[in-house]
């Protein structure tokens, strides 16, 4: 199954970015060549070729020898042959756009600021021809996602466009969708929310393209429903019912309670419901958090997952940072259940005390 919403498991010095580095990828072949998609997912693509470089094709099987080609293929030789899975001209465009812009930040290095405003425009100036509009940029902005909403079902396909993932503005777009109720038992509260599940995707996101589906995004929150990637999961398991329901549904509940709350601080909430909820995925969960793991701020995912694992490092083993799964396993499943949840409580006292209106963090 494919990894879905976080980082694949990697070797863990490589959470340390220092001299093991160098001599881990000397040695880079079939057992652990996996290594590539934790940097990919976070769009560092200097470190993903780094790796490839030092690959050596003999120790490497043939679908890794493939995947090798590929990343060759489609980000320094731009010799792709690529599927749309899709013959609209329009959206096809579209999408080429999106993985324009992509390469020229992750590959070209273009300023950050710059691409970002070269794009924004030039998706403006698509919206203005497809619906001859004469506004000025200033009055369709804050329109552009409706506008966009309404472009793509007047074709026949459902999508969000110009939100950003991570750093990097993003395109979601697919065929056909469902939709289901579910009562979410959470921690602090019940919540009743529809769940949309996508079928038929065109773009899953530019973790998707940079990681070549490997990882990618297996659902979000809007303020009225959760979508889901429904070809992601197994609907009878944990990963599901807790990982993508119960994840999702405490970002559902938070944004309601505390509509200012930044990212971090809502990933952390979440994951935490995840460890309080979780009976037969815990460790599973606990090694993904690990894997994902980065001390950096302007990385919301990677931040939660490193605070979580800190603090329950420091509740658990009275030490800052424990990384070793086999410690991890050592402990008693209920006792991390209740350990997340006294978290998440603790959390949500602190939201209470700066004001639930207008609190924007507690963790940053």
């Amino acid at each position: 199954m494919k990894n879905i919403s976080l980082l694949p498991l990697f070797l863990l010095c490589f959470l340390s970015y220092g001299q093991d580095k160098e001599e881990l990828v000397k040695v880079i072949d079939s057992t652990n060549f996996n290594t590539i998609y934790p940097y990919a997912l976070r769009g560092e693509m200097d470190e993903v070729f780094s790796i490839l470089d030092a690959s050596d094709d003999k120790l490497l099987n043939k679908e890794q020898q493939d995947i090798k080609q590929r990343y060759y293929d489609r980000f320094i030789l731009n010799a792709e042959d690529f599927e749309y899975n899709t013959s609209n001209p329009l959206m096809i465009d579209m999408f080429k756009r999106f993985q324009n812009y992509w390469r020229s930040i992750l590959i070209e290095k273009v300023d950050q600021e710059h691409a970002d405003k070269l794009f924004f425009n030039e998706m403006i100036a698509f919206l203005k021809k497809e619906y001859n509009l004469t506004e000025s940029t200033d009055e369709i902005e804050p329109k552009y996602f409706s506008l966009f909403k309404e472009f793509l079902n007047a074709n026949g396909f459902h999508g969000l466009v110009m939100g950003k993932t991570g750093h990097l503005f993003d395109l979601y777009l697919w065929k056909d969708e469902e939709e289901v109720v579910y009562d979410i038992e959470l921690p602090e509260t019940e919540v009743k929310v529809p769940v949309v599940f996508m079928k038929n995707f065109i773009s899953n996101g530019w973790s998707h393209y940079t990681t070549f589906g490997d990882s990618y995004s297996g659902g979000w929150t809007l303020p009225d429903k959760l979508y889901c990637v429904e070809e992601a999961y197994d609907l009878s398991s944990e990963n599901f019912k807790i990982s993508y329901v119960a994840h999702e549904g405490q970002h559902f509940a938070d944004i309601k309670s505390y509509p200012k709350l930044k990212q971090a601080d809502l990933e952390y909430r979440a994951k935490l419901t995840e460890l309080a909820l979780a009976k037969t995925s815990t460790m599973k969960i606990i090694k993904k958090f690990i894997t994902n793991a980065k001390n950096d701020t302007t990385n919301a995912h990677a931040y939660a997952n490193y605070l979580v694992i800190k603090n329950l490092s420091n509740a658990f083993f009275n030490r800052s940072y424990v990384s070793d799964m086999d410690e991890w396993k050592k402990l008693p499943i209920k006792k991390i259940n209740k350990t997340g949840n006294k978290l998440l409580k603790e959390h949500t006292v602190k939201l209470n005390k700066k004001g639930a209106k207008t609190v924007e963090t507690c963790i940053l």
